[in-house]
């Protein structure tokens, strides 16, 4: 008995289809390679740049034949068609397409790109393939599958935006100038030296002068009133006529020689305080204060004026002589040569150069701490002016201080029209906000904003915090554009580079967004913009420095390490993200740069 033999349809069909002249293009085409020269496509500044690479084998393409090839995205079954058709053809077939030799086969390279489109994350590339002789057709299969999912992770930009005084730069929430401008007195004292000497001489002639004991005595007492100290000045001086790399270091030796006798003096004094309020030396807070060192070298100005104001008959020609050379060791030399011929150089003019100068800046009017000021503000606000008010608001450490002083100065007849405190409570509330996710804060910021922005139209420090409002909403598009009216404002323009390096990686120009950046350690957008340019391990050194990890922060990481292939990287750092943003969840289950782990077991309890 003869057997027979039951064909399957695909093999039917191939068959069918090699009789009516196509031949082994059909039963061949797995052959055929179809591939991206790039699988992980990305979205950059809203365009899907692509390039597809193919091999047809030898003895494949009838001469007489077409081929296409429709690469496309298949969204949730759907095909989308943003790719460009490729079209190849055999030696002597008619209408448009590359050329593909029978004999030897042949490569094709086509290059486009599309406009992104958030639902593209998820698709899956597809290239299905037609063949055609005359008028006949047929589908080639297997249909060829290139690749999975655009990422868009240049559209994930993000700010970690804190309260700020300074108006100078954007993306912070700003508070509005106080424009209370703190008083300073000072007093100073002068000790002079013996020639090339940085030792205390108090036998020095110029140190037993009246006027330098005065003004010794005069400093000491100062002290003594119990100001608030800001700095301590203290200038260190030599006289020109010897070697300037020598005078700088004396100058330095005499500037320690006075900063060591200036905390003694303190030292006395705080002795003497802690007496008279009947306190403990140790349990007196020794308050802090910035040394400035004014270690000057050569005090040529003193000297040059020291000769102008003197009686001596050549002045004149001594001043245009010196001042002439070309070059300090010049000038020296000519002063150690006029000693000789004008005795007065060296005896009334050079020694009081040789000196050190403690200056002590203090807070005019003022013995209470910032602690205190806030304290009296708040219990008899009438008593300060609004910009006082407005500083102690500043310098309050809490934010309940901070928002009783807004609401006070709102809630009076003569203040309430000033549009600082409107903006600084509304800056506050969108502070809180952004701490603690509280709907009822980001609504509040948003009205007392408004208000301002009313009372002071198009003023760049309202309009920046307008843009922050929109920014920590989601609405990126219309923050941008108050970013941009908060620059050109007509008051108070504020400078956005950081905000325009920021959106510079949404246009896809990293190069720019890296250059309005770079100022910008240990920071989120800096990181990504070195994510989108590869430079992995600058990314990573951006990230591990940064003092605070938010949740985009550690979604970043994870896009990072799934880049450098880090699987368990991946899992502990979205973890974090998604503990600190449940929605992250959602972005992270479509998102192409997971694509090669979210169908493993831990990424699908990560994102359930």
């Amino acid at each position: 008995m003869k057997r027979l033999f039951v064909l399957g349809l695909p093999v039917l069909a191939m068959l069918i289809m090699a009789g009516c002249g196509f031949g082994k293009m059909v039963t061949r085409y797995p052959e055929v390679t179809v591939t991206l020269d790039n699988p992980d496509l990305e979205n950059k500044g809203g365009e899907v740049n692509y390039t597809i690479k193919g091999t047809i084998p030898p003895k494949y393409m009838k001469k007489k034949a077409l081929m296409t090839l429709s690469p496309c995205l298949k969204v949730d079954g759907v095909n989308a068609t943003p790719f460009t058709t490729i079209q190849l053809k055999g030696e002597k077939a008619k209408g448009e397409g590359q050329v593909i030799s029978f004999k030897n086969g042949g490569t094709f390279t086509k290059t486009g790109s599309f406009k992104f489109s958030d639902n593209y994350e998820e698709a899956v590339i597809v290239a299905p393939a037609t063949a055609q002789i005359k008028k006949k057709s047929t589908t080639l299969n297997p249909e060829k599958e290139l690749g999975e999912g655009i990422s868009n992770t240049s559209s994930f930009i993000g700010l970690q935006p804190g309260l700020s005084d300074d108006a100078s730069n954007g993306g912070n929430f700003l508070n509005a100038p106080h424009q209370y401008a703190t008083e300073f007195v000072g007093k100073t004292a002068t000790i002079y030296f013996d020639l090339n000497s940085s030792n205390m001489n108090w036998n020095n002639k110029y140190n037993k002068d009246k006027a330098a004991k005065d003004s010794i005595k005069d400093f000491l007492n100062f002290l003594n009133e119990d100001l608030i100290i800001d700095k301590v000045v203290i200038s260190g001086w030599a006289s020109p006529e010897g070697e300037e790399s020598n005078n700088q270091g004396l100058s330095e030796r005499r500037f320690q020689q006075g900063k060591k006798w200036f905390e003694d003096q303190y030292n006395s004094y705080l002795k003497d305080y802690a007496k008279r309020n009947k306190i403990k030396m140790k349990d007196l807070q020794r308050p802090t204060f910035t040394y400035v060192n004014n270690a000057k070298g050569e005090d040529w100005d003193g000297f040059e004026a020291a000769i102008a104001k003197s009686n001596m008959s050549q002045k004149n020609q001594i001043l245009n002589v010196v001042k002439s050379q070309p070059n300090n060791d010049m000038r020296e030399q000519k002063i150690r040569e006029m000693t000789d011929i004008y005795p007065e150089i060296a005896d009334v003019i050079l020694p009081p150069l040789r000196r050190a100068e403690m200056q002590v800046v203090c807070k005019k009017h003022e013995t209470y701490t910032d602690a205190e000021l806030v304290a009296l503000v708040k219990a008899h606000p009438a008593d300060f002016s609004i910009n006082e008010r407005l500083y102690a608001a500043s310098v309050a450490n809490n934010t309940e201080d901070k928002e009783a002083i807004y609401k006070a100065l709102i809630k009076n007849d003569k203040t309430q029209n000033d549009w600082r405190a409107y903006n600084n409570l509304g800056a506050l509330y969108l502070n809180e906000y952004y701490q603690t996710g509280n709907t009822d804060k980001l609504d509040d910021a948003v009205n007392y904003l408004t208000k301002a922005d009313a009372i002071s139209p198009n003023n760049g420090i309202i309009l920046n915090n307008l843009a922050l409002a929109e920014f920590l909403q989601g609405n990126v598009t219309e923050a941008r554009a108050k970013f941009e009216a908060s620059e050109g404002a007509s008051v108070n323009p504020v400078n956005q580079d950081y905000i325009k390096g920021m959106y510079s990686i949404v246009d896809g120009d990293y190069y720019k967004a890296n250059q309005l950046l770079k100022n910008n350690s240990c920071d989120y957008n800096m990181a990504l913009v070195q994510v989108l340019n590869k430079d992995y391990t600058a990314a990573q050194n951006t990230l591990n420095c940064m003092k605070h990890l938010d949740a985009k922060s550690y979604y970043l990481k994870a896009v990072l390490a799934a880049r450098l292939k880090d699987e368990n990287g991946i899992y502990d750092n979205l973890g974090n993200a998604i503990q600190q943003d449940p929605t992250l969840k959602k972005k992270a289950k479509r998102d192409a740069e997971f694509k090669r782990y979210r169908h493993t077991d831990t990424f699908k309890n990560l994102v359930k």
